[in-house]
C-alpha cells in the first residue's frame, strides 16, 4: 500500500483519499494513467525530488491538475513519498512497479475470463434446455453448437435424466476410454429404471473389445436392446424424437444439438434403417464367423469403389491394420494377386450387387 504523511493528507486532501480507497479495494486492475502523468515523471527524475507545488509551477500544470498528476504516480507507484522530508516525493523503478500491477491485473484478467466463459457455457445450457421445455417453443432455433466437452456431458446428462419414452444411440468405432463407458452406463441405467426404451447400434467391431462388452452385457440386463453393424456413418444421440446431438467437427469434444423436428426425423429414420439390418449383441460369444462375413462384405463394396486402406479401417471402426489383414483374406478368397486383378474378378463373376 502506497503511504503518504499526514501532512500531504493534509494540503492535498487528493492523496488522502487515494490512501483511503487503496487500502479498502488495494491497488485497481490497471490504473489508467492521466495526462502528463509520465511527462511529469520523466521530469522528476533530473531532480533530488519535488512537490506538488513544484509540478504546478515548473510545468505550467494548474493546481488541481498536479495532485491528480502526482496521486496517480503515487497509484502506478512510479512515485514514492520521501522518508526525510513531508509532502517530497522521488520516483522508484517502473519494473517494480510493472511486477507488482501487471502481474495482479493478468492473473485477476484471466479469473475473469474463466468467470465468463463458465457464464456463457451456463447460460448456454441453460437456454438449450429453455427452448426444448414447454415455455421455449416459441422458439425456432434448428441447432446449437456447444463448444465445451463438459457442457455437452452435462446437457447429455440432463437430457438422459429428463427423458420419458426412447433414447436411441448410434456409436461407430470399437474401445471407449473406462471413464466414457461408465458415465455413458450411469445415464443409461437411470433411464432404464424409468421405463425409457434404450436403443445402441456399434459396430461389429465393437463384439471383440472386452470393456465395451462387458458394458453392453450389463445394459442388456437391464433391459437395453443393442445390435451391431458393419459401418454407421457416424455419432448420434437422440432423446425422445425432440432433441439430437452430433460430434462438432474438429477433436475439441465439441457438439452440434439440434432440436428442429424434421431434422431430427430424418436423422432417426437413418437410424431405424441400419437397425433393422443390424444383428444383436449377443455378449455372450464374439460371433467371429458371422460377423466377419458382413465385414468381408462391407470391404469388398469399399475396394470396388476405390477407397483407401485407411478409409475402410475408418469406416469398419478397426485399426488398418486389422483391416489389412480381412483386405488379404477377401482378396484370397478371390484368387486375386493384386487390387485391379480383384475388381476384374468381382465385376467377371457380376458379384457388385450381391455384396
Amino acid at each position: 500500500m502506497v503511504e503518504t504523511s499526514n501532512t500531504a493528507q493534509a494540503d492535498y486532501p487528493i492523496l488522502g483519499e487515494l490512501e483511503g480507497i487503496l487500502s479498502e479495494v488495494g491497488a485497481p486492475l490497471f490504473p489508467r494513467p492521466v495526462a502528463g502523468v509520465f511527462e511529469v515523471y520523466e521530469w522528476s527524475l533530473d531532480r533530488d525530488g519535488f512537490a506538488v507545488d513544484d509540478v504546478a509551477h515548473e510545468l505550467g500544470f494548474r493546481p488541481a491538475e498536479s495532485e491528480e498528476i502526482v496521486a496517480k504516480l503515487l497509484e502506478l507507484q512510479l512515485i514514492q513519498p520521501s522518508r526525510d522530508r513531508d509532502a517530497w516525493f522521488i520516483p522508484t523503478d517502473p519494473g517494480i512497479a510493472s511486477s507488482q500491477l501487471l502481474n495482479q491485473g493478468e492473473l485477476d484478467l484471466l479469473e475473469r475470463k474463466l468467470a465468463v466463459g463458465q457464464l456463457r457455457n451456463d447460460l448456454a445450457r441453460l437456454s438449450l434446455l429453455f427452448r426444448s421445455s414447454k415455455f421455449g417453443s416459441q422458439y425456432t432455433n434448428s441447432f446449437d453448437i456447444v463448444k465445451v466437452p463438459e457442457t455437452v456431458r452435462l446437457l447429455l446428462s440432463e437430457a438422459a435424466a429428463n427423458s420419458s419414452q426412447e433414447v436411441v444411440c448410434m456409436q461407430p468405432g470399437s474401445g471407449w476410454p473406462a471413464d466414457d463407458l461408465v458415465e455413458s452406463q450411469n445415464n443409461d441405467f437411470q433411464a432404464l429404471k424409468r421405463g425409457v426404451r434404450l436403443r445402441v447400434l456399434y459396430q461389429h467391431a465393437a463384439r471383440f473389445d472386452t470393456p465395451t462388452r462387458e458394458h453392453a452385457g450389463k445394459l442388456i440386463e437391464s433391459g437395453a436392446e443393442i445390435r451391431t453393424a458393419g459401418a454407421l456413418f457416424g455419432k448420434i444421440v437422440i432423446f425422445d424424437r425432440t432433441a439430437a446431438y452430433i460430434p462438432a467437427s474438429g477433436e475439441d469434444g465439441g457438439a452440434v444439438v439440434i432440436q428442429e423436428r424434421s431434422l431430427i426425423d430424418f436423422l432417426h429414420s437413418c437410424f431405424e434403417h441400419v437397425w433393422a439390418t443390424a444383428k444383436e449383441f449377443d455378449t455372450r460369444r464374439a460371433e467371429i464367423d458371422v460377423i466377419g462375413g458382413d465385414m468381408k462384405k462391407e470391404i469388398v463394396k469399399m475396394l470396388i469403389s476405390g477407397a483407401k486402406d485407411e478409409a475402410i479401417a475408418r469406416r469398419l471402426g478397426i485399426s488398418v491394420r486389422t483391416c489389412r489383414k480381412h483386405i488379404g483374406q477377401v482378396m484370397q478368397m478371390f484368387g486375386a494377386t493384386s487390387r485391379f486383378q480383384f475388381g476384374y474378378l468381382v465385376k467377371e463373376a457380376n458379384l457388385e450387387e450381391d455384396v
